[in-house]
């Protein structure tokens, strides 16, 4: 076949894999279209994209709405408008010449409501955002609730991200505005300005915390932007968009389908489902609700009606109520129409849901789909459940079989408290209907690793009953697989056998000796007690993942227990968000500093590492100057925890996260690592007290912890293990609590490096006074313009701290720095929302960060740096802001024929400070070692997040040895091969390498990258006898110092766009880099020329299943001017465009090559280790070289094929095997993705 012709194929094969229609399709063509005979709980109608009616009009979509709403019977049901309400650009300014249509087009949609006896909501758009951000989008609130008279019909309210709406016992409606998400912050720098959600990780938090809350019901989550969708922004175009790509209908066949492939493949724009920011939104919250029974997914966005099934996700898309696109079955659609029209969804009372899609038929409406959403809810089979039960059993944590482990795997892994949960011990049964009265189940709980039910007593109160067999893949989807759905992949592996033995590092009975201990210090505590659950028909349908095990039973403090004596007989009970929201309203709310610390020491002196935010609830009591906050922790499963054994050491040195568990001992020596989890809070709820609190509260525990209390808890504990394990314990809480005052002087030492120190939300004034060596900060609320009582002091001594962060938060603030002295403390103060003023005498490492496009009054600024900028993450608050270090180091083993067996390792260290765009710093080194030449490389890269204002500093350096080789086989398109007579060796070039790179870049979420670059390089070529370089070549002859080193400058200049929907294992995607740049000989500036390297490629799925991939690349290089030399002319080879020949196999001053493969995914399977997913390819490449003045037509090509694997999206490997015209060539690559 003619080469041409391979690649008009390829092209082809591109255009046809992404094609939609504007014909109806229908995976089962004959639909049921009668309704379900059971009685209806609510139903919801639901359109979107309804806002483009013209003037004095209505639409088509909303007019067949009207007719069905008018007949219908509507008491209490609800419409809901998916977003777009207003095109193109939401609400106009009053004054705007537009405003009039605006208005029209929401009008239009109300009045179709005109007859509904129910409750109206429009959600927001990418389109309502469109004009001004936030502030267009409440212009559209404030109308839409005015014109139907009701302050809660457009939600989410004031530009927040999420509404939760109770609708009846067995429905929960769950509002998101995924625009939100999707919209560029720093553009919009006040988005979360009357929002208590100012992250983007905590809207997931806040949407979990919602889906667990109400798991029980059938939950509609509402967002704009589909989950699922195989319309225009899903990456499925009709043919006639790739003949004319512009409204205007202007026919541009092949420029056409460049653009329908770029958008669909590419993700270029972040309304598209391909786009690495939508996709981040969608994998996280497919991966939060795959578990739950009954979610539906309802959206608009598309221009068109869609019913999607996605392993179990359903997906309504209703966003023709004004428009019309083309769109496809995809490979989980059901069904697919391209016209205006709605859907009505029901949800029925024994739990079962049905939708109903209407198109438009001359002006009336049709039924053009109907289908069971989720089935009635399954009846637990209780035929083989008892009624009756023994008043104690005999039970273990784990079974026998499971603790045993040879002494290797004990030296290697550690010996932990493995015997305890696997011995016997005695536990009263107990039944949810009996025990204390009697419980209901509330709804399935669970953290990272607890399995756990709320239950709720016949006062009302709220318990956890929590398994002590904590939960693998619980903890690995929690925890680390955040975007991926692992569903049963570790089951039965050595990874899910690993983890649960890692688990009995923590001692399981620990937390029954916790009251006792903290009674005699005064510290909160809940009051956990153990049972032996067994299945009975009071667990219902929870019988099928609970029963038959140990739990504790603790209460959940809340507002119930104000005369509970171990929470302290509060006013009320609040969480950790009610606390800091509280804390930051007004200064009437204050944390009781002294109690906070002395429940802080207690933890470490329990060994108790895991105190993040929702380990906490708050009690409450009012005073007469306002309300102060007490600690109450819970969760005390990981107290006197064991983390021993070689390997567990080897990680924790490599890993600096991992060195929070720790062997629990008397001295407690890295205090820092045990308190990463509390720290956020800790910084946060500690800004008042110096080192004189922390060895005051240090002494009082000392003193009223007596070995008595410790002796009298431990008795708590089952009978049969009172033995030297505990004992052991006894005796190094003893230590602890004897060295409390060096723990607590050390951990405030580390504490006080870096602090941080927050105003209210309300007009206050920080008057900072800089002595020598001494920095005191005074905060004090202004009313009328006048200073008011202080409410908060503190000093800092620069011995003692290194940096502090001032933050002013909401209102207007004033920010008064005086005094001269030297030795001073780094301070950054961040404004914060609306006018702050500034008056700074000493501005000596001073920086000052507030809105770029918000006023500001700067009296004066005494030499202090002031940072104007609208970059989001520097002005906003966020405690839980990481600041640390990390460390992850990755390997790789590969092979080739040139390099033969190559391993590198690659260790990133990672800092994180204030200016976390994602990071503060990172930086990368590399070491790589070639066993075929004996070489070996190693590289430096840093980057510097924002050093001069939005652009990143760059710096990076490479050294080779002398035996680090390149190929080069003479100039040309037509050069030989003579490794079968002269061996691979003859080909090889020595080099010696180093270089030094200063540069800046500009890179977003969305995949876009910007730098500019100047290096210095100096490149020597080594003198090898018996190879092609010295062997007489002309160009090598003519130069005398050929074998010296030189020396080049380099400018260089790249764009990089890179979008893929998996990173290891892409089905859709896009890479487009172009880099372009200049260098110089630095001794010969008259040997300058320039160059020019574009490349494209994509992932094209071409089935509908997605396992079968298209991959495509184009790559080209091009010198600009002959004054290069061999190793920096344009070349082909290996892994660089034609994978059949040896790397650099051609050499001339421009290359061109095109790669295809057809990539095929089989489905994950199980292994002894970890899930495992499997692929096979074929590929063909074809590629030439030029160069002046030779006459060469020849196109080279390679074929071949090869397997990949890929572990979890973590682990990579891939081998390949292809054939060309100089013969086979093999490769394999295996690697780690952190």
């Amino acid at each position: 076949m003619n080469k041409y012709n391979k690649i008009l194929i390829i092209c082809v094969a591109l255009l046809l894999s992404s094609c939609a229609t504007y014909t109806p399709q229908y995976k089962v063509e004959n639909f049921v279209q009668t309704l379900p005979n059971t009685t209806i709980e609510k139903t919801f109608y639901l359109v979107g994209d309804a806002g483009n009616a013209k003037m004095n009009e209505s639409t088509k979509g909303l007019s067949i709405l009207k007719k069905v709403l008018d007949t219908a019977k509507t008491k209490d049901d609800y419409l809901i408008f998916l977003g777009d309400n207003i095109y193109q650009k939401g609400m106009p300014e009053k004054e705007s010449s537009e405003r009039a249509l605006g208005e029209h087009r929401i009008d239009a949609q109300i009045e179709a409501t005109k007859n509904f006896d129910g409750d109206v909501i429009f959600i927001p758009g990418n389109h309502d955002w469109y004009t001004n951000g936030v502030e267009g989008l409440r212009r559209q609130e404030r109308y839409v609730n005015k014109k139907i008279d009701n302050k809660n019909a457009f939600l989410p309210t004031k530009g927040c991200p999420i509404e939760s709406m109770e609708i009846s016992d067995k429905v929960h409606l769950l509002i998101l505005d995924t625009q939100w998400y999707l919209a560029n912050w720093d553009k919009n720098p006040t988005i979360n300005d009357n929002c208590e959600i100012k992250t983007r990780e905590k809207f997931f938090l806040e949407v979990e915390g919602e889906l667990k809350k109400h798991s029980k019901k059938t939950i509609l989550v509402a967002m704009h932007h589909p989950m699922f969708t195989n319309g225009i922004h899903g990456g499925k175009y009709s043919f006639d968009k790739h003949i004319f790509p512009s409204k205007k209908k202007i026919p541009l066949p092949v420029l056409g389908s460049l653009a329908a492939q770029i958008r669909s493949q590419g993700g270029v724009s972040t309304q598209d489902l391909s786009n690495v920011h939508y996709n981040k939104l969608m994998r996280r919250l497919s991966t939060m609700t795959r578990d739950l029974d009954r979610v539906v997914f309802v959206s608009g966005h598309e221009h068109s009606l869609q019913y999607i099934d996605s392993d179990g996700l359903k997906q309504i898309v209703s966003g023709s109520g004004s428009k019309v696109s083309s769109v496809s079955l995809g490979k989980d659609g059901l069904f697919a129409y391209p016209g205006q029209g709605f859907a009505i969804l029901d949800v029925y009372k024994d739990g079962s849901s049905n939708v109903r899609f209407f198109g438009n038929d001359n002006g009336n409406p049709k039924l053009v789909y109907q289908t069971i959403v989720h089935h009635k809810e399954k009846e637990f089979d209780f035929s083989t459940i008892k009624n009756s039960f023994e008043p104690e059993v005999l039970a273990s944590i784990y079974n026998k079989d499971e603790v045993k482990k040879s002494k290797l795997y004990q030296s290697m892994w550690g010996d932990h408290y493995r015997y305890v949960y696997g011995t016997d011990i005695k536990v009263p049964v107990a039944t949810l209907d009996t025990l204390m009265g009697g419980f209901t189940i509330d709804r399935q709980g669970g953290g990272q690793v607890t399995r756990s039910l709320r239950l709720i007593d016949k006062e009302g109160k709220r318990y956890s009953l929590r398994a002590m067999r904590k939960s693998v893949t619980q903890f690995l989807q929690k925890g680390v697989f955040k975007y991926t759905y692992l569903e049963d992949g570790f089951d039965d592996t050595f990874t899910e056998d690993l983890l649960s033995d890692f688990y009995t590092s923590s001692y399981p009975y620990a937390f029954l000796a916790v009251g006792t201990l903290a009674d005699a210090i005064g510290v909160y505590h809940a009051n956990p007690k153990l049972y032996y659950i067994p299945k009975h028909p009071e667990l219902g349908k929870y019988n099928e993942t609970f029963g038959d095990e140990i739990y504790f039973l603790e209460e959940r403090p809340g507002k119930e227990y104000k005369n509970e004596v171990t929470f302290g007989k509060p006013d009320d009970i609040e969480s950790t968000d009610d606390l800091l929201s509280r804390l930051r309203k007004d200064e009437k709310y204050q944390m009781d500093e002294e109690h906070y610390i002395r429940t802080r020491l207690f933890d470490m002196i329990l060994g108790d590492w895991d105190r993040h935010s929702d380990q906490w609830r708050w009690a409450r009591f009012d005073t007469k100057n306002g309300k102060e906050y007490r600690p109450i922790p819970r969760d005390r499963d990981q107290v006197f925890s064991n983390y021993d054994g070689i390997l567990m050491d080897v990680v924790k040195f490599v890993v600096p996260l991992v060195r929070k568990f720790q062997v629990y001992d008397g001295e407690l020596k890295k205090v820092r690592w045990i308190n990463q989890s509390g720290l956020p809070l800790d910084r946060t709820l500690t800004q008042n007290s110096g080192k004189e609190t922390w060895i005051e509260q240090a002494k009082y525990i000392k003193e009223n912890l007596s070995d008595t209390a410790i002796e009298k808890a431990f008795t708590n504990l089952p009978d049969n293990l009172q033995d030297e394990t505990i004992e052991k314990i006894k005796r190094d809480l003893k230590l602890r609590r004897d060295n409390i005052e060096d723990i607590a002087n050390r951990y405030y030492t580390y504490l006080s490096k870096h602090v941080i120190i927050t105003g209210t939300d309300k007009d206050d004034l920080f008057e900072i006074f800089r002595e020598e060596g001494k920095t005191t900060i005074k905060i004090s609320r202004i009313k009328g313009d006048k200073k008011q009582k202080l409410y908060s002091a503190r000093s800092f001594t620069a011995k003692e701290t290194k940096e502090i962060w001032i933050y002013g938060l909401d209102d207007d603030d004033r920010f008064v720095v005086k005094g001269k002295g030297s030795n001073l403390i780094k301070i950054r103060i961040v404004g914060g929302q609306n006018n702050d003023t500034y008056a700074i005498e000493n501005g000596r490492k001073i920086k000052v960060y507030d809105h770029k496009s918000k006023p500001n009054t700067i009296e004066k600024k005494g030499g202090a740096k002031f940072i104007l900028s609208n970059i989001y993450d520097y002005n906003v608050y966020d405690y839980n802001k990481y600041v640390g270090k990390t460390n992850t180091i990755t390997p790789f083993i590969g092979f080739n024929p040139d390099d033969g067996l190559n391993i590198n390792v690659t260790d990133v260290y990672t800092i994180n400070g204030f200016k976390n765009n994602p990071y503060h710093s990172k930086h990368k080194f590399r070491a790589a070692y070639y066993f075929q030449t004996e070489g070996y490389d190693l590289s430096y890269s840093g980057e510097f997040v924002n050093a001069l204002g939005n652009w990143n500093f760059l710096i990076d350096a490479v050294y080779t040895s002398e035996n680090f080789a390149q190929n080069f086989f003479g100039f040309g398109n037509n050069t030989f091969n003579l490794d079968d007579e002269l061996g691979l060796d003859y080909n090889r070039v020595k080099l010696g390498i180093w270089s030094f790179g200063l540069g800046v870049a500009k890179k977003d979420r969305y995949g876009n990258e910007f730098s500019v670059k100047a290096a210095f390089e100096g490149i020597e070529v080594q003198d090898t006898q018996d190879r092609l370089i010295t062997s007489g070549l002309d160009f090598v002859t003519v130069d005398p110092v050929f074998f010296e080193r030189k020396y080049f400058t380099n400018l260089d200049l790249m764009y990089k766009f890179e979008s893929y929907d998996n990173d290891i294992n892409p089905s859709r995607g896009m890479l487009f880099k172009l880099q372009t740049g200049v260098r110089t000989n630095v001794e010969d500036t008259n040997r300058t020329y320039g160059y020019i390297y574009p490349r494209l490629g994509f992932y094209n799925s071409i089935t509908r299943d997605r396992r079968l991939v298209l991959k495509t690349d184009v790559i080209a290089e091009i010198n600009l001017g002959d004054d290069f030399e061999f190793y920096q002319a344009a070349n082909l080879g290996g892994t660089k465009g034609l994978r059949g020949y040896r790397e650099e196999r051609f050499t001339g001053e421009s290359a061109l090559a095109f790669n295809g493969d057809l990539r095929y995914s089989f489905n994950t399977f199980k292994t002894g280790l970890l899930p495992l997913q499997l692929g096979v390819f074929g590929g063909y490449d074809i590629g030439r070289v030029w160069l002046d003045g030779e006459d060469s037509n020849r196109w080279h090509d390679s074929v071949g094929a090869g397997i990949w694997l890929n572990a979890i999206d973590t682990i990579g490997g891939q081998l390949g095997l292809f054939s060309s015209d100089d013969g086979l060539r093999f490769t394999f690559g295996f690697g780690m993705s952190l």
